[in-house]
């Protein structure tokens, strides 16, 4: 087991980290257009805050989506969004991956959709002519009530390395900032008295409240960011 995953980070990977992830999956362009204004300084300064083990994240942009249902996105500033990536590429990702079955194909290099279309090709002329049954499910709230010293402890067996586990924690930390909440339940109370004024209670309307109501607020030392995609 490598125990200086941390130390192995290079401002280039940092670069190709923004130039193949960053840059193209992130779909508010003028973010990226005010990073690359001062693009070679911005790396630099990110190398500086890994090279100087001293990284904590920022104040997460939160705002409401309405579709396909109501739902938090937590926006991340680029330098911010640019270390998780890091993490995840240099840290998380070489350690972890490894421990996954093949037929996890979400979200991993090399895998994803057409690779599970091939999996479930060969085992459905595998089982040709037994019953088969399908099972889908949703784990209800699953990001929001990840327990943070249970998901640490967890990554504790697996990397050793303390610099990576110092920047990982804060990370995962992230959502027990009290002005989190306190964002979420403005949002929730600013839609819901919005919706509320237009004086119509029929069944949409009332599926809509109860869609703003159920959004979750964080119990401390639980839950995950919600949607790093903006």
């Amino acid at each position: 087991m490598k125990r200086k995953l941390y130390d192995s980070i290079t401002f280039e990977d940092i670069k190709r980290v923004y130039l193949r992830q960053i840059r193209v999956n992130t779909k508010n362009k003028v973010k990226i257009r005010k990073f690359e204004d001062f693009y070679s300084v911005n790396l630099a300064r990110v190398k500086k805050i890994i090279n100087d083990k001293n990284y904590m994240p920022s104040k997460y942009n939160i705002f409401l989506i309405k579709e396909p249902k109501y739902r938090i996105i937590m926006s991340q500033n680029i330098s911010d969004k640019l270390i998780n990536h890091v993490v995840a590429d240099k840290i998380l990702l070489p350690v972890l991956d490894k421990c996954l079955i093949d037929t996890n194909v979400a979200t991993r290099k090399n895998k994803g959709t057409h690779y599970g279309i091939r999996y479930l090709k060969k085992y459905l002329n595998e089982l040709k002519g037994n019953t088969i049954y399908a099972l889908k499910f949703d784990i209800s709230k699953y990001f929001y009530s990840i327990d943070h010293e249970i998901l640490f402890d967890l990554l504790k067996t697996k990397i050793k390395d303390k610099d990576s586990l110092n920047i990982i924690w804060k990370i995962i930390k992230s959502t027990d900032m009290d002005y989190v909440n306190g964002e979420i339940q403005f949002l929730k109370d600013k839609e819901l008295n919005k919706v509320q004024n237009m004086n119509i209670l029929n069944n949409h309307y009332k599926k809509v409240i109860k869609e703003i109501e159920n959004i979750p607020l964080y119990e401390k030392g639980k839950g995950l960011p919600i949607g790093y995609s903006n």
